[in-house]
């Protein structure tokens, strides 16, 4: 009885991520692609940035997160906070019919709740948190991209070099968030299988 509920528990754990992380990359994937073909005169360009600044931070947190030089608390708050404040907007412009002034207040409540949930040493919380910032990670890749593509296409060569060398970076940002994602799925269905008697 009690390893079958432990199975169900990983298996409702696994959905859970796989729920999060397509829930994620629709967000993402919806603002880039509402952002890419703005120009710096468009009256949105703020918002542009704006986006850009919070995938390029929570993508970096994760990244610098994997490597555990900085504090993992310090790494967890900003990359928790930055990739659930992106979701935040994204569902609360949505329900409120794109209205700004509540795309803010998702911006808002998200950057609280997601910095609480990144401090968190919840080893669930931390593993979700890890997945959103990733796909912030591939993100800031891909918007990256397009600009480096853009450049190259105008013959802005050093503007061209810089954006591809980001996007290089950002891209191993992605592998090394969704590595750590992967090692704290695999560590917590073998302490499921295996639990620690006290």
């Amino acid at each position: 009885m009690g390893r079958r509920y432990r199975n169900w528990q990983v298996t409702l754990y696994t959905l859970g991520l796989a729920a999060i992380a397509l829930f994620t990359f629709h967000a993402i994937s919806s603002l880039v692609f509402s952002v890419l073909g703005l120009a710096p005169s468009s009256p949105q360009w703020g918002l542009a940035l704006t986006l850009g600044g919070f995938l390029a931070v929570a993508g970096a947190a994760v990244g610098l997160q994997s490597l555990k030089r900085l504090p993992q608390r310090l790494t967890g708050l900003i990359s928790g906070a930055s990739s659930v404040a992106i979701l935040g907007f994204y569902s609360f412009g949505q329900l409120s019919g794109q209205e700004t002034t509540w795309a803010i207040t998702g911006a808002v409540v998200g950057l609280l709740a997601g910095g609480g949930l990144g401090v968190w040493t919840v080893r669930g919380h931390g593993c979700a948190i890890a997945l959103i910032s990733s796909l912030c990670a591939y993100g800031a890749a891909f918007g990256l991209g397009a600009w480096t593509l853009t450049a190259i296409s105008v013959e802005r060569w050093g503007l061209a070099i810089g954006l591809g060398v980001l996007t290089g970076l950002y891209l191993w940002f992605t592998q090394r968030g969704l590595r750590m994602v992967y090692c704290q799925w695999r560590r917590t269905i073998v302490d499921s299988r295996h639990p620690t008697v006290v």
